[in-house]
């Protein structure tokens, strides 16, 4: 039987880490699904989703723990998929977020989308300077699921009175097929 394994790591960048994590997984018959893998600040950092036989577990974390003399933190935690009625009904849209930026835009959004019940279901953010002058523009996108209580009309609305008050722009649509 496996199980599914979520593992964070972290570590200061450098050529390998992906080899070096991905060497130990294949060492205990662990099979990588799922990754989302990125350079923030000086830093890589990845969250990976890896199936194991159950009986492996043990010894692949630790293993995974000796990775910290190579300056590589990782943690694990057991878990498993979400049970399909959870968010039943629920409607998949992306929302991208942009403007100058500034402190409290995360916040506000998350905020409103937990209040709403609201799943974020990915995000990513970044910053980017302008071309010319060189100010730092927000930039998120996130593909969030609304509960079938909420229309799109009045999601963009609440949207647009967040938007005015943290001078961004704040688009809502229906995700591109992948």
């Amino acid at each position: 039987m496996k199980t599914q394994l979520l593992i964070t790591a972290t570590g200061e960048d450098r050529p390998g880490i992906v080899a070096r994590l991905t060497e130990v997984f294949v060492k205990h018959g662990a099979n990588l699904e799922e990754s989302r893998m990125a350079l923030l600040g000086g830093e890589f950092a990845a969250i990976i989703l890896v199936s194991v036989p159950s009986e492996k577990i043990s010894t692949l974390n630790e293993e995974l723990s000796t990775l910290q003399k190579e300056s590589i933190s990782v943690a694990t935690k057991p878990t498993r998929a979400i049970a399909p009625e959870r968010y039943r009904g629920y409607v998949p849209y992306e929302l991208t977020v942009s403007g100058a930026d500034h402190e409290g835009i995360v916040h506000t959004v998350s905020s409103f989308l937990r209040d709403q019940s609201i799943n974020i279901q990915s995000m990513h953010s970044d910053i980017v300077h302008a071309p010319v002058t060189g100010t730092p523009l927000f930039a998120m996108r996130a593909t969030v699921q609304v509960p079938p209580s909420i229309s799109l009309s009045e999601l963009k609305k609440r949207l647009d009175e967040i938007a005015e008050s943290q001078s961004v722009e704040i688009e809502v649509r229906i995700p591109r097929p992948s």
